[in-house]
């Protein structure tokens, strides 16, 4: 989550290109435009950015996203966890067990390796959710650039400008004019296709 002003970035960045060719196909203007071009921008290529962190906190449909895969971090690291205090807890009853002089070396030998056995078990499960998350990351990545890209397409018409960059603090951008600013506008129109 911490990349994602960056993979905004990269999304708006590849949306540029899809609106311009948008734009210059559509031989007749919009009728009705919700963000409508800076007067300044209105001979030339028209340009405005919108604010990636703003995107990310604001974005009703991201912020859904983000908390589920959150909720599912939260419980995979709480059933993860418990579970290697079992076998800690497991471990310590053997060697207590084995001190005390209440088991054979053979049954110790036995129990130990069904321990490690076990410990193993819990390392390939680690991996394998730790996969499994990244893969769900990916994939909300991925939807997130198709729900963002099909909802500018659809409103490419009201949004009226050649290119709209994204801008995070920090990003690649330093200073950008507040005139050219449509995140407010953006965000309105996407979580209102949400609802």
């Amino acid at each position: 989550m911490k990349n994602l002003p960056i993979i905004l970035n990269i999304i708006l960045f590849a949306l540029v290109g899809h609106l311009y060719y948008l734009n210059s196909k559509s031989a007749k203007p919009a009728e009705s435009q919700a963000i409508i071009p800076a007067p300044s921008q209105a001979g030339g290529s028209r340009i405005a950015y919108v604010n990636g962190d703003t995107l990310d906190a604001k974005y009703e449909w991201l912020k859904e996203q983000k908390t589920a895969i959150e909720q599912r971090l939260s419980n995979a690291e709480k059933s993860l966890a418990s579970k290697e205090e079992a076998l800690m807890k497991d471990a310590a009853n053997l060697q207590q067990k084995f001190q005390e002089g209440n088991m054979t070396q053979a049954e110790a030998e036995k129990q130990q390796s069904a321990l490690m056995q076990r410990g193993q078990k819990l390392e390939e499960e680690k991996m394998r959710l730790g996969k499994s998350l990244s893969e769900d990351q990916k994939k909300a990545f991925n939807d997130l650039y198709a729900n963002v890209e099909a909802k500018l397409k659809t409103l490419s018409a009201q949004i009226g400008y050649d290119y709209i960059l994204s801008y995070s603090r920090g990003g690649p951008i330093l200073l950008a004019n507040d005139s050219l600013d449509i995140t407010k506008q953006v965000l309105e129109l996407l979580n209102a296709k949400e609802k």
